[in-house]
């Protein structure tokens, strides 16, 4: 068994420097792993040192999964285990009762345990600020003032620590100056060897009233003397294509008249140029006097910059002397900037990059205090000039029966989501050319990933059994255009509908309406998707099997949202999630499935065991326990006639636990998390149809039990397979070798297409056999059975629904777009009138597993599957 793989950087990103990544192996491969028994190519042992350590395991103990940091800058390289235990020198880290301590080699920082600053470097300071914006009516007249909060910190930890990078952690509260306490906060700070930047991953986390607590700003300040002469003092902005360079005062004079004393070049032009500029070699050209300081003087003094994207398609810069009583002036404008912004005296500078700066608009950069001797550099995720976070519902009554809503109740609540947002600190001793600088802003809105063939995750079988791309015959070829017609439509829907913004980006919405040529965004449960029937485990298998940097890139904005603004963090809901709404917070329905663990797995292991993904783990691993606060059967029961204080369904509810346990035992290997599991599948074993059963039953969340009350499915029984559950199943299964497991789900797969009469049958009337709909669901399911039961007639009939599901009766419909003339704001609109993301991401799903899993038996063309009315 190899011990060695060959990497390459993902297309379409940066390449080059340092790089955090996960390699999957198989079972048994590795079976100890430490910080240096892995070296890049055959370079010798310092050269090729990698810091590395696990990050997942198999069920024996050996390695599942690795995480690497290196610097690296070929185009591919090949990462191998050895024997060797090798140490090199790096970062030194040290750590007592007030602070924590970091030398990277270049510079040191400082982490206080306590106070305000999260972050002392030689080139700045940083904090973090808050600006609550406080809402009242005084004699009719609407009242708002802003409320200043400083982020304080509660606890600072080394959260990981290398040769190479080292992290650490700061959590607290924003306070008031009046002792109130309002919004959580993790943030992480990654340093690297010999690297003079330090990554910055922010997540604050709303634990205020949605009614009446309105965020006006929230942000990092970064804060650092100035020193040295204004007209040697600038500032760098990136817009679309470069940069703005403006000095404090600009010496493009009419009177007098600079020229240099020695050389042609305008001074202007060696402001531009970076160069530091000395008086006393200044002259008036008019009359070649010496220029004197009262001259330069009447200078115009600038102090404070705003860059401020407005809008996904608008940015603005405005600037302003040292003077509160003076305005803002219009200084630029773009379109999309790359979110930097650079400031600089005589002795150093800093510049912050914000990624996804427009994407999650309103982004902002400010700086201010340029012309005086304390500056700071103010990265506003959400900035003071723009409309202050509303988190209240959109209406004061549900909308359960006429837009598909989950109750009849307003269940809207912010309590318990988070935002993430990650930028970078740069820090300079000398002027960085403009071409360094856009460079720089494109690493971090484009980071470079370093990722194995497909053909390789494939062959470890990363996250099960599916399949890599196959055009050999007329079927395949057409169900792979399929595929990538399918992503390609949403990837241009996000540009195209403009799904951006703090908190919407990285979700698509739910369903389209096709009288207005939009998606139902404000219908209910038609609009936001919410993870709804998992397009997440969509578009990362499409990720695994094609290696497609655009897929990669929308998945892993879709994990973001889905992780933070869709899943409970803590309170009564911790670890359950919103169901699809107007509102991604809004709706009445609040379910394990929408937060499962499963979502993000593939971001977490890809990119090396990203800490934010952990900890969202951390908040799902026990989220049955808050369906005893919020019973997702509740209106189906009478709570005080069950034995068991609470309900879940085999599937999703059950099957989500499975998977929140999954993860938690394969990355920590508690065992307390497989023995739930195994808990539950006994369970099952006991239940007359086995899997089949339920999928209602009563549920105790302490013990793991699953109670059997009967052949009910509140929803369906195809909610049961169609939110993940056959993709964690099919993986436990494998892991715990249990055979009658695997039988269960060959026998649910054989189960689901039979007719009505034949499941009434089988089941000794127990079901009545209409329950099990949209069978393009379950084709992942089938194709299981067809594979491990060896049934070409299964493989057939999977088939007949895929290709019917989509091509329809005639064979003739696909995912093709149609364009409309002159609509609201295109003029020619891409759109799929009957297009549902429900359809998209299951299809597209079950098609990638039944393509593997049912090879063997597949027939060559479309028409050799006959249409047969069940297959609707």
């Amino acid at each position: 068994m190899s011990k060695k793989v060959k990497l390459h950087w993902l297309e379409g990103r940066s390449k080059g420097g340092y790089v955090t990544f996960g390699v999957p192996w198989k079972r048994g491969v590795v079976t100890d792993i430490n910080s240096g028994s892995f070296r890049l190519d055959d370079a010798s042992i310092s050269e090729g040192y990698v810091q590395s350590k696990a990050i997942a395991y198999w069920e024996d103990g050996s390695v599942k999964w690795s995480s690497h940091t290196a610097r690296i800058d070929k185009d591919t390289v090949e990462i191998k285990k050895t024997d060797e235990n090798v140490n090199v020198s790096g970062i030194c880290t040290e750590e007592n009762d007030n602070e924590i301590f970091v030398d990277n080699g270049v510079f040191k920082a400082a982490f206080p345990k306590s106070g305000t600053v999260l972050m002392r470097t030689p080139y700045t300071d940083v904090s973090l600020k808050l600006l609550m914006e406080a809402r009242s009516t005084e004699d009719g007249i609407e009242v708002k003032k802003n409320i200043p909060y400083s982020g304080e910190v509660a606890t600072a930890e080394i959260e990981d620590v290398g040769a190479y990078k080292s992290i650490v952690k700061i959590t607290g509260t924003h306070k008031a100056e009046n002792g109130d306490k309002l919004i959580r906060f993790i943030v992480r700070f990654i340093l690297h060897y010999n690297e003079k930047n330090v990554q910055i991953m922010h997540t604050f986390l709303f634990d205020g009233d949605e009614k009446t607590d309105f965020i006006k700003g929230i942000g990092i300040e970064f804060k650092r003397k100035m020193e040295g002469e204004l007209y040697n003092r600038r500032i760098k902005i990136a817009g679309d294509y470069g940069i703005m360079h403006e000095s404090m005062q600009i010496l493009n004079l009419w009177r007098p008249r600079l020229g240099p004393s020695i050389g042609i070049q305008p001074v202007h032009s060696r402001q531009l140029a970076g160069e530091k500029i000395d008086i006393a070699e200044l002259v008036d050209l008019r009359n070649g006097n010496p220029v004197t300081r009262e001259e330069i003087d009447n200078v115009t003094k600038w102090d404070s910059y705003r860059l401020q994207q407005i809008s996904p398609d608008s940015f603005e810069v405005k600037k302003r002397t040292g003077h509160e009583e003076c305005t803002f002036i219009k200084a630029n404008w773009g379109k999309r900037s790359k979110g930097l912004m650079y400031i600089a005296d005589e002795k150093n500078g800093i510049a912050v990059c914000m990624r996804d700066f427009w994407q999650k608009y309103p982004s902002s950069i400010y700086a201010d205090g340029l012309s005086g001797e304390e500056a700071c550099v103010t990265a506003w995720i959400q900035p003071p000039d723009a409309e202050a976070i509303d988190f209240r519902h959109y209406d004061t009554v549900a909308h359960d029966q006429t837009y598909y809503e989950g109750f009849p109740e307003v269940g809207a609540s912010a309590y318990g989501i988070a935002n993430t947002n990650e930028m970078t600190l740069f820090m300079f001793d000398e002027v960085p050319s403009d071409e360094r600088l856009m460079s720089l802003a494109e690493y971090v809105q484009k980071p470079p990933i370093l990722v194995a063939a497909p053909e390789y995750y494939h062959d470890v079988k990363v996250m099960g059994e599916w399949s890599l791309p196959d055009r050999s015959t007329p079927l395949k070829a057409w169900l792979e255009d399929e595929l990538d017609k399918a992503f390609d439509f949403y990837k241009n829907e996000i540009e195209q509908r403009h799904w951006y913004g703090l908190f919407d980006y990285g979700d698509i919405m739910h369903t389209y309406d096709a009288q207005r040529h939009c998606w139902k965004y404000d219908l209910g449960g038609y609009a936001w998707q919410n993870t709804e029937l998992v397009p997440t485990l969509w578009l990362w298998y499409a990720f695994l099997r094609t290696g497609r940097e655009d897929i990669f890139t929308v998945a892993e904005a879709m994990s973001r949202h889905a992780a933070d603004v869709d899943t409970y963090h803590f309170g009564e809901l911790k670890g359950l999630g919103s169901r699809h709404n107007v509102i991604h917070w809004g709706d009445s329905c609040k379910e394990p499935r929408v937060a499962m663990a499963g979502h993000h797995r593939a971001l977490y292991f890809l990119m090396g065991g990203d800490l934010r993904m952990k900890d969202v783990f951390d908040d799902v691993k026990d989220a049955d326990y808050s369906t005893l606060n919020m019973d997702p059967l509740r209106y189906f029961y009478n709570k005080d006639e069950a034995k068991m204080p609470t309900h879940a369904r085999s599937g999703p509810d059950w099957s989500t636990y499975c998977s929140n346990w999954y993860t938690q035992w394969e990355i920590t290997g508690d065992a307390k998390y497989k023995d739930k599991i195994i808990t539950g599948i006994n369970d099952l074993k006991k239940a007359p149809l086995r899997l089949i059963s339920g999928s209602n039953f009563e549920y105790d969340p302490e013990s793991g039990h699953l109670g059997y009350i009967g052949e009910n499915a509140a929803g369906g029984s195809h909610l049961a397979i169609c939110m993940g559950g056959p993709q964690t199943w099919f993986e436990i299964a494998d892991c715990l070798g249990d055979d009658e497991f695997k039988d269960m789900l060959i026998e649910y797969g054989k189960f689901y297409f039979l007719p009505p009469e034949e499941k009434r049958k089988l089941s000794n009337n127990l079901i009545p056999g209409t329950g099990f709909v949209y069978p393009y669901m379950a084709s992942a399911i089938v194709s299981y059975a067809a594979k491990y039961d060896n049934k070409e007639k299964l493989a057939y009939q999977v088939w007949q629904v895929l290709i019917h599901s989509l091509a329809g009766k005639d064979k003739k419909d696909n995912f093709d777009k149609t364009v409309l003339k002159n609509y609201f704001n295109n003029e020619k609109l891409d759109e799929m009138f009957w297009i549902s993301t429900n359809f998209t991401a299951q299809w597209c799903l079950n098609t990638i597993f039944a393509l593997e899993l049912t090879k063997d038996y597949m027939k060559d063309n479309i028409e050799d599957y006959e249409w047969e009315d069940w297959v609707k």
